[in-house]
């Protein structure tokens, strides 16, 4: 076995200086004109885009705040502005189904036109027929047919037995009246109709809905042109009911559009996203019309691109339904609401199916994502392209300036002061800390913005014109002394020995193991007594968090590899009779995951061995069957967790953790940490092997088998082999007695 050496202070951070840059300050960097990273992602949304087959659209995953939504924007925005403009989508009454208006597809703009077309149309209409009902001639013709009836009335009455025939003589003078009138009037709206006609004689649909609506004015004239009883003169209500026949519902208004619309739904319901019928309450009824047709965001993104909120999507189930109905028909379908009292009567509209071609993106996590695959049948059918967003770019030299340049750009943008090289190269660090790599860069793009945005903030208020590395360091510190409450409360309590973590001294079966805590989008280490008993058994391991259900699966899963490793290890031709327990001591809150494995078994072997584990060094890391050390996540909030506890305390000087050391590139340490390992006050230690962890925490050898298989005598495996024996020995004992 290689005795572990602490790690190089050099090792624990990767830094760029600021003469690495070729710049002096942001405004010396040009504007980021290409996306950073997202190869991938960006070939996927491409392909999506440009395939025209059915069920090819799209859903872009990765975590919040990556950039999903300016990347697919930006790309959309270019390929939608080569696009033609999509057509304008009317509504007109269906004279004859009433409760199924006529969806009338128009060139962009003409729907706009044709609208104050037919609002003109009613407007001339009324007043032209007011004018000709208060003119002379109305009345002169009314007049003529009454004289011309009553003298035949007044001759049948100086006959008597004709006077029978005069109700007819009264029905013959109404049917004259009304035809008079309806001729009249055809006449008036004839040249206003001809007009319409002649503008718009190349769409059938308008044609056929200018006939029918000709016949409609001359038999509901009287609905909407009243005569005032006092004053006998007419007048009319352009928001009267029966003028709603007349009026265009234009749901889709592409005039002022330049290429294919982009929509994107923050909130997605089966209103927002198919249509919205409005409903008025008459009379203990519920009541609608044409003009009460509330466009979706489907209508507005057909031709183009709807981009929709996965994870609330997936929520609303009417509104999920109603898109895959959508997307299999190739229409938007508005189906009638039905009242949920059946005290409510309502009448509500079937409006024509819109023809539907859309490309469809949702955006959301990758959780959602597999949720989709796995329960719903239709999602991988209607969604084939999966954009997948990178949340790492590697840290080379190109992505580094790259990187520089996207601050530069945000600074700019943003109008903020101009940051020194210095200050760019604290933030490119800043993002490998995000990344928890040395070798990647994060792509979280809002923690990158919010930070150079905070630092921008500091600067000022110390009246600075340049920000520069103190000022994104205070930000960095700033973040997380607003969210560090419980961190604080915690390290008090380790500090007034409320919690028991003991960071000197030795102790048998206990180990300070290290875990992380997260509260909110903080996260902080959060060091861990483990304790370990060991008596005469049947080869059973009680884990107590386990036991009173506070463990999840993984956590379980670690204990029977520490059995199944002691088992093999050092009982592999006798029972193991062993019974033992482990204990997190003073957590009282749910536990899940294996990065306290290796911590478990070494106060597992010093309890079997009777040897004191050294307390003034903490360990993480997870272990596999064969006692092998694996990698584990959070290890530089687990270092400087313990860092934090040893420090309130005291420093030692012999003071450490011990991590993985497929972990060692995982390390982005704070300064202070560096600076403490720089002078050998504090020390971090790659292990490969559980032989390694038990050497450090103990000091002594932990043994190796020799050719006959058996270990050298005063090491720690040679005290437990011996230990195991002596239990199988006594089981045997008892069982055979």
């Amino acid at each position: 076995m290689k005795i572990p050496k602490p790690l190089h202070y050099e090792l624990l951070r990767k830094k760029i200086h600021a003469t690495d840059l070729p710049f002096k300050t942001t405004n010396d960097i040009k504007i980021l004109t290409q996306f950073l990273g997202q190869k991938r992602a960006i070939e996927a949304l491409i392909f999506g885009i440009e395939i025209e087959s059915h069920g090819y659209n799209l859903y872009a995953m990765g975590p919040s705040g990556i950039g999903k939504r300016f990347l697919i924007n930006s790309i959309l925005s270019e390929k939608a502005k080569k696009q033609p403009v999509p057509s304008d989508w009317c509504y007109i009454h269906n004279f004859n189904t009433p409760e199924k208006p006529i969806a009338l597809e128009l060139p962009a703009g003409l729907g706009q036109i044709f609208q104050q077309d037919m609002k003109l149309f009613i407007n001339e209409m009324c007043h032209s027929v007011i004018t000709f009902f208060e003119s002379n001639e109305y009345q002169s013709g009314k007049k003529r047919i009454k004289i011309s009836y009553n003298k035949k009335i007044k001759s049948i009455h100086e006959d008597l037995d004709s006077v029978e025939k005069i109700p007819q003589l009264y029905k013959e003078q109404y049917k004259k009246e009304k035809e008079f009138e309806s001729l009249s009037i055809v006449s008036i709206i004839k040249p206003l109709i001809s007009r319409l006609k002649k503008k718009y004689r190349k769409y059938k649909k308008i044609l056929n809905y200018l006939l029918c609506m000709k016949m409609d004015i001359v038999n509901h004239i009287h609905d909407f042109i009243k005569q005032d009883e006092r004053t006998n003169l007419f007048n009319f209500s352009i928001d009267h009911a029966s003028l709603i026949n007349y009026k265009v519902n234009l749901i889709v208004n592409n005039s002022q559009r330049i290429g294919a619309p982009i929509i994107f739904d923050e909130n997605p319901s089966y209103a927002s996203l198919i249509c919205h019928v409005e409903h008025v309450s008459q009379m203990e009824s519920l009541s609608t019309n044409l003009t009460l047709i509330k466009s979706g965001n489907l209508h507005l993104a057909n031709g183009g691109y709807l981009v929709v909120d996965a994870r609330k999507l997936k929520k609303n189930h009417e509104a999920w339904e109603a898109l895959k109905r959508a997307l299999y028909a190739g229409r938007i379908i508005i189906k009638p609401i039905e009242s949920e009292s059946e005290s409510v009567k309502s009448l509500s509209l079937e409006p024509t199916p819109i023809p539907l071609n859309v490309k469809v993106i949702l955006i959301g996590d990758r959780n959602t994502y597999y949720s989709l695959c796995q329960r719903d049948p239709d999602f991988l059918e209607l969604f084939k392209v999966a954009v997948d967003f990178d949340e790492q770019i590697d840290r080379n030299k190109k992505n580094i300036q790259l990187y520089a340049k996207l601050i530069g750009t945000i600074v700019q943008r943003k109008k903020l002061s101009p940051f020194h090289s210095s200050a760019v190269a604290e933030i490119i660090d800043y993002s490998s800390r995000l990344a928890e790599d040395v070798k990647k860069l994060s792509t979280h793009i809002r923690s990158i913005k919010n930070l150079i945005i905070e630092a921008d903030y500091w600067s000022k208020r110390n009246a600075k014109k340049i920000v520069d590395a103190k000022d994104v360091k205070y930000a960095i510190h700033a973040q997380i002394h607003r969210m560090d409450r419980a961190r604080d409360i915690y390290y008090q309590d380790i500090h007034r020995k409320f919690i028991a973590i003991n960071t000197s001294g030795q102790s048998i079966g206990q180990v300070n193991c290290l875990s992380v805590r997260r509260v909110g989008s903080f996260s902080y280490g959060h060091p861990t007594r483990v304790t370990a008993r060991v008596r005469l058994g049947e080869g059973k391991i009680i884990d107590i968090q386990r036991e009173i259900k506070l463990a999840g699966p993984l956590h379980s899963k670690a204990t029977f590899i520490i059995l199944s490793y002691l088992s093999s290890y050092f009982s592999k031709n006798q029972p193991f009779s062993l019974s033992a327990s482990l204990a997190f001591e003073q957590v009282y809150c749910w536990t899940d995951g294996d990065s306290a494995s290796v911590g478990e078994l070494c106060a597992l072997l010093s309890a079997l061995a009777e040897i004191p584990i050294n307390q003034f060094l903490a360990v993480t890391g997870s272990v596999d069957q064969h006692g092998n050390v694996q990698a584990i996540g959070g290890v530089n909030e687990k270092i400087e967790g313990f860092y934090d506890v040893c420090k309130e305390k005291g420093l030692t000087g012999n003071q450490g953790v011990l991590i993985p050391s497929v972990n060692a590139k995982n390390l982005m340490l704070r300064e202070d940490i560096l600076e403490a390992a720089k002078t050998k006050t504090f020390f971090i230690y790659s292990i490969n092997h559980i032989d390694e962890a038990i050497y450090l925490l103990t000091g002594l050898n932990p043994g190796k088998r020799n050719k006959d298989g058996n270990f050298s005598r005063n090491t720690i495996y040679y005290k437990i082999e011996n230990r195991l024996q002596q239990f199988s020995k006594n089981r045997l004992r008892i069982t055979t007695k």
